[in-house]
């Protein structure tokens, strides 16, 4: 390949991940050769996962590296011909927050504004011929994901159905079974693959007619579906033969549905679906979905029947949540005609916007935009401080609240137990403790698996945060914790609590102090030392959460 191939390969697939290369150069050494790609800060970590994954031909039997680096502050200034902005007053600014008003959530008739890859959650793993159960937290990119795989892959020429279970969650299961298949159907007959008059698409046909009419009576009975199923399964075999086209099924907020139901439609979906060219693409919220029954057998079976992918970044890698973010954040501030984020916020306010969202996308970008408008009250101010942001974390406490209760509207009682268990940790935390990070042992989360499940209730709405999965005991061998955190919205609002033991995020590394006190924080340089800063977290007993 000549320089100008490679260089123009280099710029294709940092496209592809969502990565804009403000320049490219190629300098040449005996046998080698360095594509060098500048670009802009916010886009560094993302640019260097990028660059790992970049398989280049070699350029005249030469080795070609390619080398990722920050363009400087000054060029970001002179390249951006819409000049450097002065003040979040600037009209770029207000652009921006209405950006993110309109595109933080994403549905399948309101794609991403520009989707950003995730290294660990890459389109081409989500759109493989394999059933696929997709987890995360509300905003943590689901819909996105599979939004942007649905639409490369229909590019591609596979045909797609496209189900949002919240429309049906007041439908029986199988009714709901059945607005599925219809879906899967109508993919087939509209892509026009079948020839017309053929028996099989007179059997579609019949088909869709038959399904439709059971939808249409006020109820439908169990055995009706069930014995639709080898049918339904046959039709769907001997169509997508003929098509030559696979058809992807992508079931988004699947949590809609009650627990208890949920085995029960996934494993009529996947007696349809069973040795055929149909693959279910399942999102939902992990601990709100139970996809998977042993007695009797139904369902999906994770690591049989599908994969599992998780798609939360957690505060358990900072510096990867921060650069993933910030990336986020950049898209719409390109979009809007900032060049740069520290020409809108502080350097401690981005790394204040991780800790305050819990590394949540939706949470970081909404937070984002909230402190940029309080900023925007002050008459001289320039950029967005850390003041703002916390400001902002804790007016959105009364909003994730009610996330919570809709959430929970599935799961009668539920609601209201997880704020009563989130009650009982402030109160545990801030007033008994004085602490806004807390350890829970092992072996009590294996003894009480009913009062850990109020705490991953309190993760699914982001009102409680897993910052550290293992925690070794320094006394005990073998003994272990995990080590959570309470979402910023709970201790802060127009200024954080004194006296407070807390959590920080600087530079990409974690850090404690106390709240009002002139002692410099204890930073955790290395894995070791923060691991030794949440040995001295209080152990909560799940005992005084109930159940």
């Amino acid at each position: 390949m000549s320089i100008e191939a490679i260089e123009k390969r280099v710029v294709k697939e940092f496209a592809a991940e969502g990565i804009d290369i403000v320049r490219v150069e190629t300098r040449t050494f005996p046998q080698e050769a360095h594509v060098i790609v500048y670009v802009v800060p916010e886009l560094h970590e993302r640019a260097l996962l990028a660059s790992s994954r970049l398989e280049i031909a070699s350029l005249d039997h030469d080795e070609v590296y390619v080398i990722v680096r920050k363009i400087a502050e000054a060029e970001i200034a002179t390249s951006d011909p819409g000049g450097r902005v002065a003040s979040v007053h600037d009209e770029r600014c207000e652009k921006l927050v209405k950006l993110v008003s309109a595109h933080n959530r994403v549905s399948n008739a309101q794609p991403s504004l520009a989707y950003v890859a995730d290294a660990r959650a890459t389109i081409s793993a989500v759109s493989a011929a394999r059933h696929h159960l997709i987890f995360g937290r509300r905003g943590a990119g689901k819909t996105a994901l599979m939004v942007e795989t649905k639409r490369q892959l229909e590019a591609s020429g596979a045909l797609a159905a496209w189900v949002n279970i919240q429309t049906y969650r007041q439908e029986d299961p199988q009714r709901v079974v059945l607005w599925v298949l219809v879906e899967m159907l109508q993919a087939i007959q509209v892509s026009r693959l079948l020839p017309e008059g053929s028996q099989v698409a007179l059997r579609v046909g019949k088909l869709v007619n038959d399904v439709q009419g059971l939808l249409d009576a006020s109820s439908t009975e169990v055995e009706k579906v069930h014995s639709l199923v080898p049918r339904a399964q046959q039709i769907l075999r001997d169509a997508l033969l003929i098509a030559e086209r696979p058809v992807f099924v992508f079931l988004d907020d699947f949590y809609y549905l009650p627990r208890a139901s949920q085995p029960s439609v996934l494993d009529l979906l996947h007696g349809m679906v069973r040795d055929v060219h149909a693959w279910l693409k399942v999102a939902s919220i992990k601990h709100l979905t139970r996809w998977w029954q042993a007695s009797p057998p139904m369902g999906l079976q994770s690591g049989q029947d599908a994969e599992i992918i998780d798609l939360d970044i957690t505060l358990q890698d900072p510096a990867r949540a921060k650069g993933f973010l910030e990336g986020v954040l950049y898209v719409f501030a390109k979009r809007a005609g900032i060049a740069s984020l520290s020409q809108v916020f502080r350097s401690e306010a981005l790394d204040r916007l991780v800790i305050a969202s819990g590394a949540v996308p939706r949470d970081y970008l909404v937070l984002a935009t909230s402190a940029l408008e309080r900023a925007r009250r002050r008459e001289k101010a320039r950029t967005v401080g850390v003041q703002d942001v916390n400001q902002a974390a804790g007016d959105a406490g009364a909003a994730k609240k009610q996330e919570l209760e809709e959430d929970m509207a599935s799961n009668v009682g539920s609601a209201e137990r997880t704020l009563g268990t989130l009650a009982t940790i402030r109160q545990f935390c801030l007033e008994e403790k004085g602490f806004t990070y807390f350890l829970v042992d092992f072996r009590d989360r294996e003894m009480s698996p009913a009062s850990y499940t109020f705490l991953t209730d309190l993760m699914d709405v982001r009102l409680l945060h897993l910052i550290e999965a293992s925690v070794s005991d320094s006394h005990e061998a073998g003994k272990k914790y995990e080590a959570f955190m309470l979402d910023l919205s709970e201790y802060t609002g127009s200024r954080l609590k004194k006296k407070l033991t807390v959590l920080d995020f600087a530079d990409g590394k974690f850090q404690t102090h106390v709240t009002g006190s002139t002692t410099k924080p204890r930073v955790a340089r290395t894995p070791r030392e923060f691991i030794v800063i949440l040995r001295g977290a209080p152990v909560l007993s799940l005992a005084s959460l109930g159940g």
